[in-house]
């Protein structure tokens, strides 16, 4: 055991004396700190535009008003009322937008709904949307829709979310989590309504979607019922225009690809490295068997690209915090197994993403190394895989349009994990077993590669 350390040892210094070491670790540690700094950047034009779609919401409203007053179609009066009615209250897509529908087709068309004192329930919502008081719109509306059910749309479970709101004084504005998430639990029933009638009427519907729909169900329920609110599982892509915190420290674990680079370069040139300059004759003079020499550099190469990974989680962690607080550190994210809903804390939820992307260099470190193993070239070892890393999905996915279904037996089909576990996968019917006994098999056969050209190669 005390040989192999040594063995270890070694290589780890041969390794960082190298300078193409050091060159990619800097590149690295820059990867790790420009992430948060490009979603920093991110945010801010995410901001502007924000505050531009604002404004071209107003302008949306004027341009119906300049339109409606050149076609003059029928009822345009009343729809240019309207329009200006939510320029002059600088109304936007919020509870304040249902409240003034509602108001205007009662003022226009209380006696075909019956309403016998129109003139007072246009007054009172008036008043409500001018105050910001959603509580009385929320009541006057839950009541309008038990006495005139045509005129209240429940369908999308509106109504149930107003109740819910004035029961548990949940403000409706989009930063308050609580109505969020009720907004979503709502929107999420009414979509699987929706699913479960066609289905029951004999269409074809998408069994994926009803699935995700309610175990998104469940979670919301999970959050409201447990006042969880922050779910990581709703805030792991900045590039969705989420910026906090754990949505741009998830997004580092795309870093693993580049690692993965490392890895290569470190497995692609560790053995014919030592063959074309003729060091290996040092280490064979030493009463070591070839196995363990091989074994030592193996290990060298995989486990530096574990430090690197350990070094990009914890860079990126330091570096988030500095662009983006840390707020929410404790959270957790939440998943539906079964018919349960369970929290993974976050800072193990995001380690699981970069031990899952590390399958990826793994298996091409080890290509990498069975070709170096095997040829004298490092150039051909790190080329060749450096094109399997990025050009595998690539080649996957073209095969699986093609529908050529053998193609999921190949090794760039399986070693995406998470999505296959998610069932995102490019084939039908994969699983993470399969794809775990497709990887095992391509791995022994480079490890026996390496092992055989290793062997039989002469000094």
């Amino acid at each position: 055991m005390g040989k192999f350390v040594n063995l270890v040892k070694n290589e780890y210094i041969k390794l960082m004396l190298k300078a193409s070491t050091w060159v990619m670790l800097i590149i690295l540690l820059i990867a790790s700190v420009g992430l948060s700094a490009m979603a920093l950047i991110g945010q801010k034009q995410y901001e502007s535009y924000s505050v531009s779609e604002t404004e071209d919401l107003i302008e949306n409203y004027q341009s119906e008003i300049n339109y409606l007053k050149d076609v003059k179609t029928e009822g345009w009066e009343q729809e240019v009322e309207y329009n200006q009615y939510l320029i002059d209250n600088a109304i936007e897509n919020d509870w304040r937008i249902n409240a003034a529908g509602t108001m205007f087709e009662i003022k226009y068309h209380a006696a075909e709904y019956g309403i016998a004192d129109a003139e007072q329930l246009v007054s009172s919502i008036d008043n409500a949307i001018k105050n910001m008081d959603w509580k009385t719109y929320f009541q006057t509306a839950i009541e309008l829709s038990e006495k005139v059910p045509v005129l209240i749309d429940n369908s999308d479970g509106t109504i149930t979310l107003y109740q819910y709101c004035l029961d548990n004084s949940v403000a409706p504005y989009d930063k308050n989590w609580k109505y969020s998430v009720a907004l979503q639990l709502e929107s999420a029933k009414s979509q699987l309504k929706v699913f479960e009638e066609q289905r029951a009427s004999g269409q074809q519907v998408d069994t994926e979607e009803m699935e995700t729909l309610e175990e998104n169900i469940k979670k919301y329920e999970y959050r409201l019922e447990n006042n969880i609110e922050f779910d990581i599982s709703e805030n792991n892509n900045w590039t969705d225009g989420v910026f906090n915190f754990w949505s741009v420290f998830s997004t580092s674990s795309m870093l693993v690809s580049f690692i993965g680079v490392i890895v290569i370069i470190a497995a692609g040139g560790i053995v014919s490295g030592e063959f074309s300059t003729g060091t290996i004759k040092f280490l064979m003079i030493n009463p070591v068997k070839r196995w363990k020499i091989l074994t030592s550099k193996y290990f060298t190469a995989i486990t530096f690209g574990y430090l690197a990974m350990i070094a990009a989680y914890i860079i990126s962690i330091l570096s988030t915090m500095i662009f983006f607080g840390a707020d929410h550190l404790g959270a957790s994210f939440t998943e539906v197994s079964g018919n349960t809903v369970k929290e993974i804390p976050g800072f193990l939820y995001v380690a699981q993403l970069y031990l899952l992307n590390s399958v990826n260099f793994i298996v091409m470190g080890s290509l990498a190394f069975a070709i170096s193993s095997l040829f004298r070239s490092s150039a051909l070892a790190i080329g060749i895989s450096v094109m399997a890393l990025f050009g595998g999905n690539t080649i996957t996915l073209i095969l699986s349009q093609l529908q050529f279904d053998w193609a999921r037996y190949l090794i760039f089909s399986n070693l995406d994990i998470s999505s296959i576990a998610e069932g995102n996968s490019m084939f039908a019917g994969q699983t993470v077993t399969g794809a775990l006994a497709v990887i095992a098999v391509h791995m022994v056969i480079f490890l026996l590669t390496a092992w055989d050209g290793f062997n039989k190669r002469e000094i």
